[in-house]
């Protein structure tokens, strides 16, 4: 079908001629409303079923619609809109031919009701006025720009009709005055003052069309002219072929909104009447919703917006009711509306020539019923909407509606606000059926509970393929771990929450901290405080880092404000993991993350950093899902964990599907008592391979069909998963199907209100509710949790053949729908800034997908999402067609790589920056400070001052002094590290007196680190000091954690190397204090293990040892190998000078972990830990190979010996000459020279 045909006829001529219609004009009105099709919608359902009743029906109504179109279009008229079974048109002749206009009106008028002679069992009325009116164009224009006939005469029509009966034509007495005595009048009637003629068939008026009638419609070539005035749904489908799928019966919700107080004839009219259609259509969009019809009349006009006509989500009522509550709030007319939802007529109808896409049945008619009952501002729901959205909203009881043909009149409620509920704690699933199989699996987890009871912790990982039956087997997980006293919490990850941080702790954490959102966030911050007042006091200034887990919005303090990004990720986890020990103390703990594949990379830092560091604590993790596809997910490293175990589950056995078939079959056929028809088990088997899932919808299949399992060979079976639950989701009711359909974009895990805020044409939330409260019954879609009413496909499978059998363009209209509606909740700024991102991405809306992917990744990037930034900006360059857009772009996707360690794809992202940045001189500067900086770490000096020279010459051109003060430190750094020092001190103090006149205290405390740092390589320990000391007295006044902890660690260096213990001791643990503070584990551990060297060193050995075995400790917990190594090695020398046996152990670990990583220098060391230890196990002639083979690899390595071993060393080395002689010990002294260190720690490790 021609997208012209969705426009009226008149207004068609004029985009075609390039001009436009008046918006005030006079002709004639005329309005005809057409009886019967409601029984025949109802018959053909009946007689035919839903699918081929709608073909037939959707046939007869353009039949019907087509004669009557025609009559119109003959006598000069156009179809304005059809409103349900009616229709309205205009006749404007123009030149003040009101008489001739008037004329033609009638005569279309008895045409009308000569044609509907063909079609016995319907029947026609119509109403005829004339008069001035206007012609208004309103609407959102990317959404559809609605054509509007408005003003006394349009209202007039409605007044007689009112007062008509099938078969008759009445006009008003403005016509009949035109019409004079040529008008036979039957009688008169009359209305509250309006008066109408009854007209018999006349003789004297002319049926003949005028020449305006004879005019042909000029063709407009260029459809895409018509799109504003077309849904854009409509528009694509049918530019796309796809019009014939338009009609259906579908569930829909319907919401009528009547409003008052504009003044048609004012000459503001238009305005407002846009600005609040805009409204309409902005908010509806937001939730999936369509305004179908627009209806104007002088007391009073009416808007219906439908949610599932153009595609359907199983929270349509919510979103209707969504939508109501807020149209409410955003106008200052007033509003009555009301709210139903039931299966509907869905599609285009009209005429062959004129046509409009529409929603009609009895609960359209209801609502619009419900609105006109409303008072003023309130929003009445029918009873089957009120059951969908109960858990969403708060109501009042209204008076029952008395309807006709209903022996019980209709209960009426309306909606007081939405409700809110707080997360809860794990609770135990309830499933109808009891697990089939899995007994030794479920016994091994029961083991496994057994032992975290104990506090010994554990982590399980349930994994199988779609349909296996994970989800099942954490059911009885839990129930298992209630009864044995365990508390639990529990998350979920979802498909397009990959980027979004601690997804899958949110309602973990939300439980945890007992969050109510009905609570004011003064009142939960009170809570939170309390709890960790009790649990962590320690961490009490590290609360506000909470938002990110709990979505709240607790202001930064002193503490917080400050933080990196990797310090704030740090300190956040650790609050976690300290409240988590206290928890897991007071009770054992259970914590289920189930679809661990679709796992957030912060999520999961969190989850292998807490199963490490909890290995001692009463807490179990149980982990659900698939084998992992994302490379990230490859060779999970919480499997490597020695507290891990893997439970992989298989298809059901013969016996396990019998059992599983019988239960089945009592819940669905309860007269059979679980009897299994002959070769039904077989049968089923044969298709579903043992896959539970597929067996349970096999059988769910064959009782939706009503069909008797004994009959099962007499049928066919679909032939895969795919095609079996497409033919179950097919036996839903349309509303169900929608509903399904609308969730399966939003994800496996879905909000009600999301499908009703994003799709409206679901309908209203009570009516999306009832849909879900259906396809919870039939285990689809169960209600997963509070507080926001969420839900959750029963198996991800239906989730994922839901989403795919949606065409591509749908999928994208839909999550570009979802985008905008969580956009326009300021969501943006909030926790679901990835989740709109994803639905952008997944949408055709290019502007949408730039500006959220620019904001995600900077968003990822400050959150020290690294992995989720580097990918939001990898999707983002291909559509950037601005290079200072792409360059900028390349910088920041640059530094993500340069923090994470990838020098080199930094370093060529930084290369393109600065090819980009052709006549943008800070974008060029920024580009050479990163290359220079870039080149310095890679030990290319000469390239980097290349690009640090240029880079200075630039900043110094901006006179940006913050800038160049920068570039100074690199290339103090440079030289520093090329030996000219010199240069190195000078260039420093030129960064150092820039920043002072910048007035950066950050930069110039940066600066005196660096020549604190010059200073001590060059052996003036008390230069050095005195910078490091002045560096740390800015970095106090500005409270800058890291920078403080910096400061101290560099003074506690300087005070070990010339002996004085106590001081370095202090600064070393006040350092500590702060690392600890910060949540910065490597650094604790570090720390830890500089303060255990300095007992060492004051011969505090018992001290030393524990500082070591905390360490040791830290490292376990992080794999952490690196520290971790010197840490055994010097436990190892400590427990040596105490003839302890650990020793032994203790070296040789050192020195395997080294030799794993290949760390030379490291490897030297250990070895001369071990010959110490052979020494002091009378293996002297070894003891001194060991040494001879450290002093070669030492020439070698062209290195000294590292300071942790260097006392160690003279003294090993003094011993082993003593006791051998100096004969003796040259000799193998020389022996051992001869050895590559390769051979040397094979030798030890008797490879």
């Amino acid at each position: 079908m021609a997208v012209h045909t969705y426009l009226p006829q008149d207004r068609l001529r004029a985009i075609a001629n390039n001009t436009s219609l008046p918006d005030r004009t006079s002709g004639s009105a005329l309005f005809a409303d057409i009886s019967g099709f409601t029984a025949l919608t109802e018959s053909l359902r009946e007689a035919l079923g839903a699918r081929q009743g709608a073909e037939v029906l959707s046939r007869q109504m353009e039949e019907v619609f087509s004669a009557l179109v025609a009559e119109v279009e003959k006598f000069g008229g156009s179809v304005i809109d059809f409103a349900g079974d009616s229709m309205l048109c205009w006749f404007d002749r123009g030149n003040g031919e009101l008489k001739a206009t008037s004329s033609s009106t009638l005569s279309a008028a008895m045409g009308m009701q000569n044609v509907m002679q063909a079609f016995p069992t319907l029947a026609l009325k119509v109403s005829i006025a004339s008069g001035p009116a206007r012609r208004l164009v309103v609407g959102d224009e990317t959404i559809q720009r609605l054509d509007v006939l408005a003003g006394a005469t349009v209202a007039r029509t409605a007044v007689g009709e009112h007062l008509a009966t099938k078969g008759e034509v009445l006009v008003d007495e403005a016509t009949a005055k035109l019409l004079g005595d040529s008008l036979p009048v039957k009688e008169w009637r009359d209305d509250g003052g309006e008066r109408f003629a009854l007209v018999e068939k006349p003789s004297t008026i002319s049926e003949q069309p005028s020449a305006q009638m004879d005019e042909v419609t000029p063709l407009v070539t260029d459809s895409s002219i018509l799109r504003p005035f077309i849904h854009h749904a409509v528009y694509e489908r049918e530019i796309s072929g796809q019009g014939s799928f338009l009609t259906e019966f579908r569930p829909c919700v319907a919401l009528f909104i009547r409003f008052t107080d504009i003044d048609y004839d004012s000459d503001s009219a238009e305005s407002e009447l846009d600005t609040f259609i805009r409204t309409v259509q902005t908010t509806a969009s937001r939730y999936e919703g369509t305004l179908l019809d627009l209806t104007i009349g002088d007391k009073g006009s009416y808007a219906y917006v439908n949610f599932g006509a153009l595609s359907a989500h199983e929270d349509d009522s919510r979103s209707a009711v969504k939508t109501a509550l807020e149209l409410r709030n955003k106008t200052e007319l007033q509003l009555q509306m009301g709210i139903t939802q039931g299966l509907m007529r869905v599609g285009a109808y009209g005429g062959e020539t004129r046509k409009v896409f529409g929603a009609l049945g009895d609960d359209v008619n209801l609502a619009a019923r419900l609105m006109t009952t409303a008072k003023e501002d309130e929003i009445l729901l029918s009873s089957h909407v009120h059951k969908a959205v109960t858990e969403q909203f708060t109501f009042e009881p209204r008076s029952p509606l008395p309807l006709k043909g209903k022996a019980e009149p209709l209960p009426v409620f309306a909606v007081t606000g939405e409700s809110q509920k707080r997360a809860v704690r794990l609770q135990e699933p309830n499933y109808s059926l009891p697990m089939v199989g899995r007994v030794e699996e479920l016994r091994l987890i029961e083991e496994k509970l057994e032992l975290a009871k104990e506090g010994k912790s554990q982590v399980i990982g349930i994994v199988a393929e779609a349909g296996l039956g994970k989800s099942r087997l954490v059911a009885e997980v839990i129930r298992s771990a209630r009864k044995m006293g365990f508390v639990g919490f529990g998350g979920a990850c979802q498909s397009d929450g990959i980027h979004t941080p601690y997804l899958a702790w949110k309602s973990i954490w939300g439980a945890f901290f007992d969050v109510d959102p009905e609570m004011s966030e003064r009142k939960i911050l009170r809570n939170i405080e309390g709890e960790i007042e009790d649990r962590a006091p320690s961490r009490i200034e590290a609360v506000p880092l909470l938002n990110v887990v709990l979505d709240l919005n607790i202001p930064e303090n002193d503490f917080t404000k400050n933080l990196e990004p990797k310090i704030r990720q740090s300190a956040l986890h650790a609050l976690l993991e300290d409240c988590l020990k206290v928890q897991a103390a007071d009770q054992a703990t259970l914590i289920v993350i189930e679809d661990l594949h679709w796992i957030d990379a912060l999520s999961h830092e969190l989850l292998d950093g807490l199963a490490r560091a909890l290995a001692g604590h009463a807490v179990c993790f149980v982990l659900a899902y698939r084998p992992p596809q994302m490379e990230r997910l490859q060779n999970p490293r919480i499997e490597a964990l020695e507290q891990f175990t893997r439970i992989e589950l298989s298809e059901l056995t013969t016996t396990e599907a019998e059992s599983a078939v019988r239960a089945k079959l009592t819940q669905l056929y309860p007269a059979r008592g679980g009897a299994l028809p002959a070769g039904l088990v077989e049968t089923l088997m044969a298709r579903a391979q043992g896959n539970p899932f597929y067996l349970e919808e096999l059988l769910n299949y064959l009782h939706d069909r009503g069909i008797d399992p004994s009959e099962i060979e007499k049928i066919e079976l679909p032939d895969s998963l795919h095609t079996l639950i497409l033919s179950r989701i097919d036996q839903l009711s349309q509303s169900e199907k929608t509903t399904l359909r609308v969730a399966s974009i939003v994800g496996r895990l879905f909000r009600a209100k999301w499908l009703t805020g994003y799709y409206p044409e679901l309908g209203s939330f009570q009516q999306v509710k009832a849909a879900l409260d259906e396809l919870d019954k039939l285990e689809i879609t169960p209600l997963d949790s509070e507080p926001e009413l969420t839900y959750l496909f029963k198996h991800i499978v239906t989730h994922e053949v839901t989403y795919e059998s949606l065409p591509f363009a749908t999928r994208a209209r839909l999550h570009g729908q979802l985008a905008r509606y969580l956009e326009n909740l300021g969501a943006e700024t909030a926790p679901l800034l990835d989740t709109i991102t994803f639905h952008y991405l997944h949408s055709e809306n290019k502007e949408k997908q730039i500006e959220y992917l620019r904001k995600a990744g900077e968003v990822s990037q400050k959150n020290y999402a690294n992995n989720a930034a580097l990918e939001y900006y990898g999707l983002l360059l291909p559509l950037l067609k601005d290079d200072k857009e792409k360059a900028q772009i390349h910088l920041k996707r640059g530094e993500v790589l340069d923090l994470i360690g990838k020098l080199e794809e930094a370093e060529t992202d930084y290369q393109t920056a600065l090819e980009l940045a052709t006549i943008d001189v800070t974008l060029k500067a920024s580009a050479q400070l990163a290359l220079g900086s870039m080149k310095h770490q890679r030990g290319d000096y000469v390239s980097a001052l290349d690009f640090l020279t240029r880079a200075e010459e630039a900043y110094i051109e901006l006179d940006d002094k913050m800038g160049l003060s920068r570039v100074l430190l690199l290339m103090g750094m440079v030289y520093t590290n090329k030996g000219k020092h010199e240069q190195a001190r000078e260039t420093y103090n030129e960064a150092l007196r820039l920043a002072r006149e910048a007035g950066d205290p950050s930069r110039t405390a940066a600066a005196l680190n660096k020549l604190g740092i010059l200073a001590y390589i060059q052996g003036n320990y008390t230069a050095a000091q005195a910078f490091y000391e002045e560096s740390l007295a800015l970095r106090r006044e500005m409270g800058h954690k890291s920078g403080i902890a910096s400061s101290l660690g560099n003074l506690g260096i300087i005070a070990n190397r010339q002996g004085d213990y106590a001081a370095a001791r202090a600064s070393f643990e006040e350092n500590l204090a702060l690392r600890r503070e910060m949540g910065d584990k490597w650094g604790a551990a570090a720390y830890t293990f500089n303060i255990g060297m300095v007992a060492q060193a004051q011969s505090d050995n018992a001290t030393a040892r524990a500082l070591y075995e905390e360490c040791l400790v830290l490292c376990e917990e992080m794999d952490e190998k690196h520290i971790l190594a010197y840490a055994l090695l010097c436990l190892g020398i400590v427990n040596l000078a105490e003839h302890k046996s650990e020793a032994r152990e203790h070296i040789l670990g050192s020195l395997r972990l080294r030799n794993e990583s290949g760390e030379q220098l490291q490897q030297a060391s250990s070895l001369i830990g071990m010959a110490g230890l052979v020494l002091h196990e009378g293996n002297l002639h070894f003891a001194a190979q060991l040494l001879g083979a450290v002093e070669s690899a030492l020439k070698y390595l062209n290195a000294a010996i590292e300071a942790e071993v260097k006392f160690f060393h003279a003294q090993t080395l003094a011993k082993v000459k003593e006791a051998l002689g100096e004969d003796a010990f040259q000799s193998a002294w020389e022996e051992g020279s001869q050895w590559s260190l390769e051979e040397a720690v094979k030798k030890v490790l008797g490879e």
